[in-house]
Formats: structure tokens, sequence, C-alpha cells
């Protein structure tokens, strides 16, 4: 099941939204995941299962990406975990950026 993901920073105010997980036909093939172009430093929304080690991106799932996620509040996508705070914000680059699921795909 995916999820669509909103964020906001709490430092700089930076929003948007993307997709988390594939659907029920896609799952297999299809992993929509948050992520850094390390090239542009652009936050893009990629299939997990095309890039995950062309090393041209860092995942939301990565250690690098997290900072303190004061609610240790996380959620998964099989075996890509993600907290709900401290996720860095490529707009001011501070680890303020909060996770919220807003809706669940089929």
């Amino acid at each position: 099941m995916g999820n669509i993901v909103a964020t906001l920073c709490r430092s700089c105010g930076f929003k948007n939204e993307f997709r988390l997980g594939g659907g029920r036909f896609s799952y297999l093939t299809n992993c929509p995941v948050p992520a850094i172009n390390k090239e542009t430093l652009e936050f893009e929304n990629i299939n997990y299962f095309d890039h995950k080690d062309s090393g041209k991106y860092l995942f939301y799932s990565d250690n690098d990406l997290k900072g303190d996620n004061y609610n240790d509040k996380k959620f998964s996508n099989f075996d890509l975990y993600f907290n709900e705070e401290g996720n860095y914000c490529p707009s001011c680059k501070a680890k303020k950026l909060a996770f919220r699921i807003t809706m669940y795909l089929d």
C-alpha cells in the first residue's frame, strides 16, 4: 500500500508532497520514495528499485538525511524506514523537515 506524504520544514516553512510506496498491482516494480539528488541537491520522488544502487541519490531512509526524531515516530515501506521529524530540508539545509502521511493509496 502506498501513501501520500506532506512535508513541512519547522525552520523555513518549505512544503511539498510526495508519494511513498507502490500500489496493489505495482509494488513489486514501483516503489516511489523521497530522495536528494547528489548532483543538484534537489528533492525528488524517484522509484527506489531503479536507483537504489546507482549512487546518484541519498534516500530519506538513509541515516545521512535524518536528524533528531524527537517524537520517535517512524513509518516504513517494507525495509525502508522514515522519521516523522528531523529530516533534511533541501531549502534551508537544516534537519527540521517533518513528514506526515495524509492519504493511503491502494
